[in-house]
């Protein structure tokens, strides 16, 4: 969706063109509100939460969406909202991940209590997901 010139004209087209009438549609997309990204903004590296960083641009990343703007897309191409959630917590950015994972400071455990722990506050996740179907 980040990739998209116009997210919903491409999620109506889902709608109508591909999705059945008892289908699924299952969005997942980074997240503006990770703390990753805040701690970002308050260190001065970017200038909001929803900015579109060079590296992001450099892949195509045209915007940076929260739980409620994906959620806005969604329901501007008439999809119904199933389910939202997070997925995994990440304090940390992606670069100091990697080193880490090459340590013995994060462990199997730890990776579990932040999956846990972003079930519970999906907002604070390094992505979004929303479940949709077909609106009655």
């Amino acid at each position: 969706m980040e990739h998209i010139d116009d997210p919903v004209i491409l999620l109506r087209r889902i709608k109508n063109e591909w999705l059945s009438d008892k289908g699924r549609l299952f969005l997942v997309c980074p997240n503006a509100n990770a703390p990753s990204r805040q701690i970002a903004v308050k260190m001065g590296l970017i200038s909001h939460n929803q900015a579109v960083t060079k590296a992001e641009a450099e892949h195509g990343h045209l915007r940076t969406y929260t739980l409620d703007t994906l959620e806005r897309d969604v329901t501007a191409a008439n999809l119904n909202v199933i389910n939202r959630q997070g997925i995994f917590f990440k304090a940390l950015a992606n670069f100091q991940w990697d080193m880490l994972l090459n340590t013995e400071i994060i462990t199997k455990e730890y990776l579990e209590g932040c999956y846990k722990f972003g079930q519970s506050n999906p907002d604070l996740c390094a992505s979004i997901f929303l479940l949709c179907n077909k609106t009655e």
